[in-house]
């Protein structure tokens, strides 16, 4: 869950190594939380929640029921001109935002992350800054604490990513 770690601590790499680790481990899982971590508290205090996406997670693949069990994880992403535009696996219904679409930066050739501007067009997340003329990589949540802003229709949030396999500057 996110919480404010020091500077020296990069919880939202954590985040992205356990998403990453979903598509070559079997039998695994994960309860995403950007939505309701506590800034200043390590232990969300919304137990309930945190509970009922692992049961989610539990029902779909060890019983076998028909729901989304899942928040939208990163699948790819393809560069169209100044553009990015990003899938994600888990949408359920669809993708919708809570608040402002947030969270979101890309980066050129030289590895700089800079804040993007976002929209949702036809379930895919289109990204794009005025300081990227040629972008290649994307992220999304790239802080420790975050507020999440993307989310699928039945209310599970987007995990954290970083489309680049290294962040080489912040």
């Amino acid at each position: 869950a996110p919480f404010r770690y020091s500077d020296n601590e990069k919880s939202q790499g954590l985040r992205d190594a356990q998403r990453k680790i979903l598509n070559i481990t079997p039998k695994t899982g994960m309860a995403i939380l950007l939505d309701i971590g506590e800034e200043n508290d390590i232990h969300p205090h919304n137990k309930q929640e945190v509970g009922k996406r692992l049961a989610l997670l539990a029902l779909k693949r060890d019983y076998g029921f028909e729901l989304v069990d899942s928040g939208p994880l990163y699948s790819s992403h393809e560069i169209k001109n100044k553009y990015i535009l990003v899938e994600f696996d888990h949408i359920g219904s669809g993708l919708v935002i809570k608040g402002k679409l947030e969270g979101f930066e890309i980066a050129g050739a030289d590895g700089i992350f800079y804040a993007a501007n976002a929209q949702i067009i036809d379930n895919k997340v289109q990204i794009h800054s005025n300081k990227v003329k040629k972008p290649l990589n994307v992220r999304y949540g790239w802080k420790n604490y975050f507020d999440a802003t993307l989310f699928n229709v039945e209310g599970l949030p987007a995990s954290s990513f970083n489309s680049s396999e290294i962040s080489i500057k912040k």
